[in-house]
């Protein structure tokens, strides 16, 4: 079994390589980058229209937030939900991970990917939209498997193959909602509840499976009634907190940004042979959790963007491109911006490891040079640190001479630990950098019984130590503690709750209609029951497989998506041009709409249009 496992987890890896990376990343931004073009840069030129049709219609137009239609959500609902899903984990982790991977440059190229993931975004809205059809109770059915099937499979020759790459992207869709959008989600929200508050997991997992359920099992209508007031709030709660260490350090706000751009053309090393390489690998991560932020491209979102009550295609693009805007832009450049700007607090080696405890430490490392100076450590410079445990089991440490290297080499008894330092050239003072922020635990030497050996004053004996670079949600917990202390973990253990819930809420919608489209409407009911069950296992088990393989069926929803947006690309052109005659430049204003692939829909939605001008 344990051969098994290791087999599948080797054959994932490989495909996950493949799915993310640089060819893929490089599909995704250039769909983004021709559908861009071929419609004039629809996000800049139309800036103005969007932000009145998006997000200030919510204070507006009394239709964007209400509905009238009992089988369908309002044009906010469906953004909620879609936010829902987009807003998690990653908006926190993955921004911390972009920048220590990828260094501050990675997020301008989180930014680029944004800008062009907008018409991506934009494009699969118009298309899901425009073809989508209704079930038999009704309600709106949409999405990737509909244009692929409805719009690809139209051209000549291309129906066998559209049928084949529908049904290929919605099995990847309910595949990966028990995955990335169900255990692993719901594991997080687990782990963090029971760190901070002491709720055992299983508890935790039976609690969130009882509250989807009422949930998830009412539909979107209720779905929608929960993310409309869910994601506003746990949005506007933490752009509070994050503005608020950006007010406190807007001193930093020109280092911030100067270390963005340095950092994405980083050309300085060039000479070292290093900087092309520092460039696409700011580039690379940069791209990546972009993607993995927004979902611009993997045709997620546009199932519930379909369900809305909107009658324009275009209406619910630019609710798509604002989509992107908000998440990506918005949330995680505050993340960035609070990572970036919040001092590390640097210890020189002595002081950090003269009294090396079983409670988890963190700080930064910085180079002793003497008792009254202390010099952070850069460029190439790293010490061999050798910790000494004398037969009290008080940890001492010593400084060698400082070595060339990679790594900072770490050795109690006999033991090394590896710990990856930070590189920054021309640093001073005010600089700050987040790859070399470390947290150190010692581990307690055990007797023959088991039991936890101490010295004569009561203090734990260390046998090893435990060095770890901070990441990920940790790395920024760290960050907001230094302005809200402890508290810091419990506010943030919350959010992971509400940012991770909501994902599997909007999630859950991916999956029931491309268990719909695969299997029939009546098929629905028995999704959502067995989606409910897979949420207690996630709070208990250890999901590193299953998240890697979820990943990766995420990842290839993105293939069979971006052909039929490529391939549709002027369609969507046609409709743009078709709305912008008709509303933006008002040209032609008896032009008749195109509202839908389908004359029986495009005509029962000219009539509701008619009938709301009157």
């Amino acid at each position: 079994m344990h051969t098994f496992v290791n087999q599948v987890a080797r054959i994932n890896g490989v495909i996950n390589e493949w799915v993310w990376g640089i060819p893929m990343l490089i599909l995704i931004i250039s769909t983004g980058i021709w559908m861009s073009i071929r419609t004039g840069f629809f996000q800049i030129v139309r800036a103005k229209i969007v932000g009145d049709e998006t997000f200030f219609a919510i204070f507006k137009k009394r239709h964007v937030t209400k509905t009238k239609d009992k089988k369908a959500i309002s044009q906010f609902q469906a953004l909620s939900t879609a936010l829902a899903a987009t807003i998690g984990t990653g908006n926190i982790a993955g921004v911390a991970t972009a920048l220590t991977i990828g260094g501050p440059g990675a997020i301008f190229w989180m930014w680029v990917s944004a800008f062009f993931g907008m018409m991506t975004n934009f494009s699969e809205n118009v298309l899901g939209i425009y073809y989508r059809r209704k079930n038999m109770y009704g309600e709106w059915s949409g999405g990737a498997m509909y244009y692929l099937e409805n719009g690809l499979g139209s051209k000549k020759g291309m129906k066998k193959i559209a049928k084949f790459l529908a049904i290929l992207f919605a099995i990847f869709c309910v595949l990966a909602s028990f995955g990335i959008g169900n255990m692993t989600q719901v594991n997080s929200i687990a782990d963090a509840m029971h760190s901070n508050f002491g709720i055992p997991t299983i508890v935790m997992g039976i609690i969130l499976a009882v509250i989807a359920a009422l949930v998830v099992i009412g539909g979107i209508k209720r779905i929608g009634r929960v993310t409309e007031k869910l994601v506003p709030f746990m949005a506007l709660a933490y752009i509070i907190g994050a503005l608020v260490i950006f007010f406190i350090n807007y001193r930093q706000i020109p280092y911030v940004f100067g270390s963005i751009f340095k950092d994405a053309f980083n050309v300085s090393a060039v000479g070292g042979g290093i900087g092309g390489y520092v460039i696409k690998r700011a580039a690379t991560m940069g791209f990546k959790r972009g993607v993995f932020s927004n979902e611009a491209g993997l045709g997620s979102s546009v199932m519930v963007h379909s369900s809305s009550d909107v009658k324009e295609p275009v209406i619910q693009g630019m609710w798509g491109i604002f989509e992107v805007f908000f998440d990506t832009i918005i949330v995680c450049t505050l993340t960035a911006f609070v990572l970036l700007s919040s001092s590390s607090d640097a210890k020189s080696q002595a002081k950090v490891f003269a009294n090396i405890t079983t409670d988890s430490q963190t700080f930064s490392i910085a180079e002793h040079i003497d008792e009254d100076k202390e010099v952070p450590l850069i460029d190439k410079e790293y010490s061999t640190l050798v910790i000494d445990v004398d037969s009290d089991g008080n940890a001492k440490l010593y400084t060698e001479a400082p070595a060339d290297g990679e790594y900072l080499e770490l050795k109690a008894y006999g033991n090394s630990y590896y710990v990856k330092a930070s590189k920054k050239e021309d640093r001073t003072e005010d600089d700050y950098i987040y790859t070399n922020i470390m947290s150190i635990k010692g581990n307690a030497a055990k007797d023959s019984n088991g039991k936890t050996v101490k010295d004569s004053n009561g203090n734990v004996v260390l046998d090893s130590v435990k060095v770890e670079q901070i990441n990920g949600v940790s790395l920024v917990t760290y960050a907001f503690s230094q302005k809200f202390g402890d508290v810091a973990a419990k506010l943030l253990a919350i959010a992971i709750l509400l940012f991770a819930f909501s994902t599997v809420l909007g999630w859950s919608f991916y999956g029931t209609k491309a268990i719909e489209y695969l299997f029939g409407t009546k098929s629905m009911v028995f999704y959502k029951v067995i989606f409910v069950c897979f949420i207690v296992v996630g709070a208990t088990l250890n999901l590193s497989l299953a998240w890697s393989i979820a990943d990766t069926l995420n990842g290839l929803m993105a293939i069979p998506n971006l052909i039929g947006v490529l391939a549709l690309s002027g369609t969507v052109v046609k409709i743009t041009r078709n709305y912008t005659k008709r509303k933006i430049k008002k040209d032609d204003v008896n032009l008749e709409p195109m509202l839908s692939a389908f004359p029986d829909i495009q005509k029962e939605q000219e009539e509701k249009m008619r009938a709301e001008e009157v």
